[in-house]
C-alpha cells in the first residue's frame, strides 16, 4: 500500500512538473537487477577491468583484444562498463572524497591535474568545460539544469587544485577577480549568478541562485585572506541569504517565485536549499542572523524518528533523496543546535544504508547512485566530525567504488554500472559481425534491455540506461541524456528517452533472438503507433513533417516540439518502423499512415545545394562530422520512403572535398554514404588502417574519435567492426600461369580492406580445387600466404588446374579468388618424311622430358588420316618401337601419283586420349614425276644409341620441335586440323567468374603472351 501510495504521488507531481521530465523521467522498472560488483581492490593508476594480454600489434589484434576484454569484464562485473563524459564537478566531488578518506595517494594526481588544466583559458583566465557550454545554451523556457554554470564550473576547478596542492600554477587573483565579476551588483541585497555579470543578459541569467552564491562564497574563502576588504559585499550577501527564509523556516534557493532554479524533482525550498544558505551564513559568521527556531520546527517537520531520517522537503515526493537529506539534516542540526534528533541513530541510518557497489545511492525508494550522493553523505559526515565512525575497511570500499566514476582523463558523475543501449547495441552488433554472439549472455542482456522498457500511457518507450530501477532520473543531469537548449555552443543533442534508444534496443532484441519474448509480453503494434503519432504536423513550424524525439514530447507546447527537433530522430523512427514492420510482417514502412510527403520537405527545405556539393545543412551550428552523419541519415529516409531525388555525383564530390583521415567519425559515414549510394570512391587503406591503431586506447579497450584525443565513443567499435567486415577485400594473388607437369607452382596471395592490414591467429588461407583436394597456405613474415606444390605427371592434372584461394577468418570465408593455370608436358617431337614415286615414308620420334631426363613415351600411338582430293579415305595407325629414352613411330604408304594427297597426324596417350594433332603434309599430283637431278635430302642429326637403338634419317625436310603451349585463362588453343578445309578448335577454356565481391585492386600477375598456332 505505501509503495503504491507512493507510485501515485510520483505520477501526479511529473504530470505537473517542468517539461524536463516530459523526456527524461522512468517511473516504472519491472526488473530490480542484483548487479554483481568486483569485490577486489582497484588500482586508479589501472585503467582496465580485465586482465591484459600482450600488446595488440595490428588492427585484427586490436578487435580481439577488444572482444576478449569486454568479455572478462561481463563476467566479473554482470555489465559492460559504460564511459560518461568526464566534468570539472565530478573530478571535484571524487577528489574531495578521496582526500577525506585518506587514499588521494591512490590516484594518478599529474594526471588529473593536467586534466583540470586543459580546461583553463588563459586568456580570459577561466575554466569551461563542456557542462559550462551547456549552461551558455539554456532555454529557460524548457529546463535548467543546477550547478553546472560556469561560476561553479570554475569554483570545482579551482578548489579541486587545492585539494591536489597546485594552487600555485595559476594566478589565484584572476580566479578571485572572476568569482567577483559574477556577483549580482543590482538591488541592496544579491547573490551570485552563474557567469559574469553584464546588464545585457537575459533576465533568467541575472538570477542570483543560493548554489552559486554556496560556491562562491567557499571559494572565496580559500583564496582570499580574510572577508575584512569586502564587508559591504559581504553584508549585502548575508541580507540576501536571509530574505530567502520563509516562515515555515525553509530557505528558497532563489528570489524569482517564477524561476525554479533546482528544477523537478527536486522543487525548492528544499533541505538542500536550506544547506546552501546556512552553510554560506557559516563561513560569513553570520549564522545567527537567521531565524533559527523556525529552522528547527522546518526539520522537525521534516524528521522521520521511526526510521530515523529526514525528507528532502514538505511537499514533494516521498523519499526522494532522503539519504543525502539525512546527511545534510544531520550537519545542518549541529550547526544551528537542533536537537530534536536521534544523532546516533540518524548516523547509523547513514552507514547502514550503503548499496551494493559500497557508496551510497539517493534514496531508500529511488535506487540510483550518482557521484553527488556519494560526495553529499561524505561531505556531512567529515563537517559532522563522524567520518571516522566508518572502519579503514569500508573507507578503502568507498575509495575503491569511486574507480566506477573513472573516465579515461577524469570523473563523471554517474558510475560505468548505468550501462547504456546504445553500449549494448554497438557490442551486440560488434559480436554478431564477427559471429560471436553465442559467447554473450543472452538472458543476461535481455533482462537488462527489458528493464530499460516503459508501456505507461505517454511514456512508452524505452530509457537510454540500464539500472533505472525506481528511478525518476538523474538529479546531475549528465550530459549524454540532458540536453535542451539552444545549441549555439554544443552539439549534443540526446535525451533519457528517444527514437534512437527505441530502435538499438529492439535491434539488440532482434540480434540476440530475444524479440519474439519481448512481443509476447508488450503490444508492438502500440510501438508502432505512438511512433507514428510523434511526427510534428504543427502547420507553419520550420520542423513541420520531422519526427519529435520520442511520443511523449506530445505533450509540450508546440513551440516546444519545434525547437526539440533533430534529423537523427527522424532517422531512427524510420529505422524503428522498418524493423517493426519486419517483424510483424506488415508488408512496407509506405504502407504505415504518415505524412511522407511532409517528412520529404522537411528535409528538402534542409538541403544545401550548390553548383557542385549537396548535403544536408543542420538547424544549429554544426561540425563536418555531425553533417555527414545526417547527409548520411537523410539519403536513407528518402530511399526508405521511396522518395530520393537527389544529385548523386553532388554527394560524391562533397565527401571527396571533406573526407578526413584524422576522425574515425568523418571515414565511416563517408564510407556509409558511398555504400547506400554505391558510389565508386577509393578509400586511402594504408591512412584509414593507421588512423584505428592510433586512436586504440590501450589498457581501456576503447576508441577515441579523432587524433586531438577529447572524444572517446563506444560506437567506434561497432564501426570499425562493420568496416572490418563489410568493406571490399583487396587482393593481391600471384602465381606462375603456365606450368610443366612434374614442376612446382608457387602462389603467393595477399589481402586487406579498410580495417585490417594484418589478419591474426583465427586467420586462414586454403587452396581449394578437385584436382588437388585442399592445401594450407603458410604465413609469411610480410604477412603475405604462400605456398609452393608439385604438379604431378598425371592425365588428371593436364591441361589445366583450377580452384579457388579461400581466406578464412573464425572459420568463414572472407574472401575467394580463383585459381586458373595451364599444364603442359614437355614433350620433344622429331619427324622426318622420305617420299619417292610410289611411296612415302614418314619416320616420327617423340619423347617426355621428366626432371631433365627424356623417356619413352610408352602406351602412345600416332594415327595418320589419308585425304584423297580433299576425301578422307584411311585412317591408319602407325608402327611403334620404344628405347629408353624415345619412341620412334614409322608409316609407309604407296601413292597414285594422279592423286593429291593430305596427310593428317595425330597422337594418341593417356594426356590426349582423344588425339592431339601433330603436323600435316601435303603431297600434290604434280609431283609425282621427280626430277631428272633431285635434290639430295638433308641429313638431321638424331640421338643415336651405339648400340643401334636409335635408327638414323636421313634427308630430313622438315625438324620440328613442337611442345604444348600454356595460355591464359579464357584463352584458345587453336591447332590446324584439315576436316573438309576447315580450321578447328582443339580445346576451349572458359574464364571462371569470381564468387566473391572485390575491389578493383585486386589483381593476378600475367607475364605471357598467348599466340595462336598455324
Amino acid at each position: 500500500m505505501e509503495k503504491s501510495y507512493k507510485a501515485l504521488i510520483c505520477l501526479s507531481i511529473i504530470i505537473l512538473s517542468s517539461p524536463i521530465l516530459f523526456n527524461q523521467v522512468n517511473l516504472w522498472n519491472r526488473i530490480e537487477l542484483n548487479t554483481r560488483f568486483p569485490q577486489t581492490e582497484y588500482g586508479y593508476e589501472n585503467e582496465s577491468q580485465a586482465p591484459l594480454t600482450s600488446s595488440p600489434t595490428n588492427n585484427y589484434e586490436i578487435i580481439e583484444e577488444i572482444f576478449t576484454q569486454n568479455l572478462a569484464k561481463y563476467s566479473s562485473m554482470g555489465y559492460f562498463p559504460q564511459l560518461y563524459e568526464p566534468s570539472l564537478q565530478a573530478t571535484y566531488y571524487a577528489l574531495y572524497i578521496l582526500e577525506t578518506l585518506g587514499n588521494l595517494d591512490q590516484i594518478n594526481q599529474s594526471s588529473l591535474t593536467d586534466y583540470i588544466m586543459s580546461h583553463y583559458d588563459s586568456n580570459s583566465h577561466t575554466f569551461m568545460d563542456k557542462y559550462s557550454y551547456r549552461y551558455l545554451d539554456t532555454d529557460f523556457s524548457q529546463g535548467y539544469y543546477a550547478l553546472t554554470s560556469i561560476l561553479e564550473v570554475n569554483c570545482y576547478a579551482l578548489l579541486s587544485l587545492d585539494i591536489l596542492g597546485q594552487l600555485g600554477i595559476i594566478d589565484t587573483q584572476d580566479s578571485i577577480d572572476f568569482i567577483w565579476s559574477c556577483y549580482n551588483p543590482e538591488g541592496s541585497e544579491n547573490g551570485f549568478i552563474g557567469q559574469s555579470y553584464n546588464p545585457n543578459l537575459i533576465e533568467e541569467f541575472k538570477i542570483a541562485t543560493m548554489d552559486n552564491t554556496f560556491f562562491a562564497v567557499r571559494t572565496l574563502d580559500l583564496l582570499i585572506d580574510d572577508w575584512s576588504s569586502y564587508n559591504d559585499e559581504k553584508t549585502r550577501i548575508v541580507q540576501y541569504i536571509t530574505s530567502l527564509q520563509l516562515l515555515n523556516g525553509v530557505f528558497l534557493n532563489d528570489n524569482d517565485t517564477s524561476f525554479d532554479s533546482f528544477a523537478s524533482p527536486m522543487f525548492e525550498p528544499n533541505l538542500l536549499s536550506s544547506y546552501y544558505c546556512i552553510k554560506s551564513l557559516e563561513v560569513l559568521n553570520s549564522v545567527n542572523s537567521i531565524n533559527i527556531g523556525g529552522f528547527h520546527q522546518y526539520l522537525n517537520s521534516l524528521y522521520d524518528d521511526t526510521v530515523h531520517s529526514f525528507q528532502l522537503y514538505i511537499m514533494g515526493i516521498q523519499d526522494f533523496c532522503n539519504i543525502v537529506a539525512t546527511a545534510l539534516g544531520l550537519e545542518l542540526s549541529d550547526i544551528t543546535g537542533y536537537t530534536g534528533l536521534n544523532r546516533i541513530d540518524v548516523i547509523n541510518f547513514l552507514l547502514t544504508n550503503r548499496n551494493n557497489l559500497g557508496n551510497w545511492d539517493s534514496s531508500t525508494w529511488f535506487r540510483n547512485h550518482e557521484l553527488i550522493d556519494t560526495y553529499q553523505v561524505i561531505r556531512s559526515l567529515k563537517e559532522s566530525g563522524e567520518i571516522n565512525q566508518l572502519t579503514l575497511q569500508e573507507k578503502n570500499q568507498i575509495s575503491n567504488t569511486i574507480s566506477y566514476y573513472k573516465h579515461y582523463n577524469g570523473f563523471s558523475l554517474i558510475s560505468n554500472d548505468y550501462m547504456s543501449l546504445e553500449h549494448i547495441h554497438s557490442l551486440v552488433n560488434s559480436f554478431v559481425l564477427f559471429n560471436r554472439i553465442s559467447e554473450l549472455d543472452i538472458q543476461g542482456l535481455y533482462n537488462l534491455i527489458d528493464g530499460c522498457y516503459s508501456d505507461l500511457f505517454y511514456f512508452y518507450g524505452f530509457s537510454a540506461s540500464t539500472n533505472l530501477v525506481n528511478c525518476i532520473g538523474f538529479r546531475s543531469h549528465p550530459i549524454e541524456y540532458y540536453n535542451l537548449g539552444y545549441y549555439h555552443f554544443t552539439e549534443e543533442t540526446d535525451s533519457l528517452y528517444n527514437h534512437k534508444f527505441d530502435y538499438k534496443a529492439l535491434d539488440s532484441l532482434l540480434k540476440i533472438s530475444k524479440l519474439d519474448d519481448f512481443g509476447l509480453n508488450y503490444n508492438l503494434m502500440d510501438f508502432i503507433n505512438n511512433i507514428l503519432d510523434s511526427q510534428f504536423l504543427e502547420s507553419g513550424f520550420e520542423n513541420y513533417g520531422a519526427f519529435l524525439p520520442s511520443f511523449r514530447y506530445t505533450l509540450r507546447s508546440p513551440e516546444a516540439q519545434n525547437r526539440s527537433i533533430f534529423l537523427e530522430y527522424s532517422y531512427y523512427a524510420i529505422k524503428a518502423l522498418e524493423l517493426l514492420v519486419n517483424q510483424l510482417n506488415l508488408g512496407n514502412i509506405f504502407d504505415l499512415t504518415f505524412n511522407k510527403a511532409a517528412l520529404y520537405r522537411f528535409i528538402r527545405r534542409n538541403v544545401y545545394e550548390s553548383n557542385s556539393e549537396l548535403y544536408f545543412n543542420p538547424l544549429f551550428k554544426s561540425n563536418l562530422e555531425t553533417i555527414l552523419q545526417d547527409t548520411y541519415y537523410m539519403i536513407y529516409i528518402l530511399k526508405a520512403i521511396n522518395l530520393f531525388d537527389l544529385n548523386t555525383q553532388k554527394i560524391k564530390e562533397f565527401i571527396l572535398q571533406n573526407i578526413n583521415y584524422s576522425n574515425i567519425k568523418n571515414i565511416y559515414y563517408s564510407y556509409k554514404i558511398t555504400e547506400i549510394l554505391g558510389l565508386e570512391i577509393q578509400f586511402d587503406v594504408e591512412l584509414t588502417s593507421n588512423l584505428v591503431k592510433q586512436l586504440y586506447i590501450e589498457g581501456l579497450s576503447e576508441f577515441f574519435e579523432s587524433m586531438n584525443g577529447q572524444v572517446i565513443n563506444h560506437e567506434i567499435f561497432l564501426w570499425v567492426c562493420e568496416m572490418a567486415r563489410t568493406s571490399d577485400l583487396y587482393v593481391e594473388c600471384d602465381y606462375n600461369e603456365s606450368v610443366y607437369l612434374g614442376s612446382v607452382n608457387t602462389i603467393t596471395t595477399s589481402f586487406s580492406n579498410l580495417i585490417f592490414r594484418e589478419y591474426g591467429e583465427f586467420t586462414s588461407v586454403t587452396f581449394e580445387s578437385e584436382q588437388f583436394g585442399i592445401l594450407n597456405l603458410e604465413k609469411q613474415y610480410d604477412n603475405s600466404y604462400q605456398i609452393n606444390f608439385l604438379v604431378p605427371v598425371d592425365p588428371n592434372y593436364y591441361p589445366s588446374v583450377e580452384g579457388n584461394i579461400f581466406i578464412y577468418d573464425h572459420s568463414e570465408i572472407i574472401g575467394q579468388v580463383p585459381i586458373f593455370f595451364r599444364t603442359s608436358l614437355e614433350q620433344i617431337i622429331e619427324y622426318n618424311i622420305t617420299k619417292n614415286i610410289e611411296k612415302i615414308l614418314f619416320m616420327v620420334n617423340i619423347s617426355h622430358r621428366l626432371s631433365s631426363e627424356f623417356q619413352a613415351v610408352y602406351n602412345s600411338s600416332l594415327y595418320i588420316q589419308v585425304f584423297e582430293n580433299n576425301n578422307c579415305t584411311e585412317v591408319l595407325n602407325f608402327t611403334r618401337v620404344d628405347f629408353e629414352d624415345f619412341s620412334k613411330f614409322s608409316f609407309t604408304y604407296e601413292v597414285d601419283n594422279t592423286i593429291d594427297y593430305d596427310f593428317n597426324i595425330f597422337l594418341v596417350d593417356n594426356f590426349h586420349p582423344n588425339g592431339v594433332f601433330l603436323f600435316e603434309y601435303e603431297l600434290q599430283s604434280e609431283l609425282r614425276t621427280p626430277p631428272n637431278n633431285p635434290i639430295p635430302p638433308v641429313p638431321i642429326d638424331l640421338p643415336i644409341d651405339v648400340n643401334g637403338i636409335l635408327l638414323a634419317f636421313v634427308a630430313a625436310l622438315i625438324t620440328v620441335v613442337v611442345m604444348a603451349i600454356i595460355v591464359s585463362k579464357g584463352r584458345k588453343i587453336k591447332e590446324k586440323i584439315r576436316n573438309g578445309g576447315n580450321r578447328a578448335a582443339l580445346e576451349k577454356i572458359e574464364g571462371i567468374a569470381p564468387r566473391f565481391k572485390y575491389s578493383k585492386q585486386r589483381r593476378r600477375k600475367t607475364n605471357i603472351d598467348f599466340e595462336d598456332w598455324d
